[in-house]
């Protein structure tokens, strides 16, 4: 935990790319003139020569972040933009609803719970409620989880799209040694049971023991996990427990919120 800390100290601190930092003041321009622009008018606002808005305007426009008016040579925003906008709100929709409840299950135990997101490295720690137990699991929000190791993790790769997950599915798989068709078993339980375990210790994450549940949005999606954090003998972290339980009703009814 301390080194993770270390290394996100490191990259706030560290330079910047310069040229994305450049890209997003040229799409932030966009957003304040709320209306589509010529070059020559974005070159104006930006203070920037058109040679060297033209190679931004180029890639913009072949990811979808910018649209070209071919009739009137103008640019406006596009739709790659509006679906990470809403892929976004999602997300802080679901981290703002779920946070009062989480504070209050979390005090009905007296234990650890966490709500995870997904983010481009994996699954992220968004909200955490700790316990008021004399030892207690310290977790920062930001704090990114193994795919496979963790029961957050185990719970995004078994509900999220198999394209989405299976690149760092298979980098884990490697990098511990695991068997894909002990993986693919354990999957498809997560997904009939709708909950994921962790039960044996693994270096680097805080707590022994941890039981996820997934959270899903109005369209089906899975778009966050919730979980509780304990140590051997504090939970009792059989899928018929009612704290087991009544984790999956607690997901449940924040998904509830969300459709």
């Amino acid at each position: 935990m301390e080194e993770m800390e270390a290394q996100v100290r490191l990259t706030s601190s560290s330079q910047g790319i310069q040229s994305l930092e450049t890209a997003f003041s040229i799409l932030n321009c966009f957003k304040e003139a709320k209306a589509p622009m010529s070059v020559s008018e974005l070159s104006k606002r930006m203070g920037m020569p058109k040679n060297k808005l033209h190679k931004y305007l180029v890639s913009f426009t072949r990811v979808g972040a910018l649209i070209q008016n071919k009739k009137d040579s103008t640019y406006a925003l596009g739709a790659t933009l509006i679906e990470l906008g809403l892929v976004a709100l999602q997300q802080f929709d679901v981290v703002k609803i779920a946070k009062p409840y989480i504070r209050e299950f979390g005090k009905q135990l007296n234990h650890s719970v966490a709500l995870a997101i997904w983010s481009d490295d994996g699954p992220m720690i968004a909200e955490y409620e700790r316990s008021d137990k004399p030892i207690q699991v310290e977790i920062q929000a930001g704090y990114r989880l193994p795919l496979l190791m963790t029961a957050l993790g185990k719970c995004f790769a078994a509900f999220l799209p198999p394209a989405q997950v299976q690149p760092l599915l298979q980098q884990e798989i490697r990098k511990y040694g695991l068997d894909n068709h002990m993986v693919d078993e354990e999957l498809k339980k997560i997904r009939g049971a709708r909950v994921s375990f962790r039960n044996t210790p693994f270096a680097g994450i805080p707590g022994s023991m941890s039981v996820a549940s997934p959270i899903f949005d109005y369209t089906g999606n899975m778009v966050a996990a919730l979980c509780l954090i304990g140590f051997a003998g504090e939970i009792d972290f059989s899928q018929s427990s009612a704290e087991v339980i009544r984790l999956i009703e607690k997901a449940d009814q924040i998904t509830n919120l969300l459709t």
